[in-house]
């Protein structure tokens, strides 16, 4: 594994318990990108962005 997959699977994984801790659970198959995206959507939603 190249050290960049390494890192951005590591990136990927905090994003995802983010997104669990808040309870989204559908993250298969999506990309890095993708579940950042949704993570700011929930969070705006939430009221957690300044």
């Amino acid at each position: 594994m190249k050290a960049i997959n390494y890192e951005e699977e590591r990136k990927k994984n905090i994003v995802i318990k983010q997104l669990h801790d808040r309870g989204y659970h559908d993250t298969k198959d999506e990309s890095y990108r993708e579940l950042k995206h949704k993570l700011v959507i929930i969070k705006e939603l939430r009221g957690e962005m300044p």
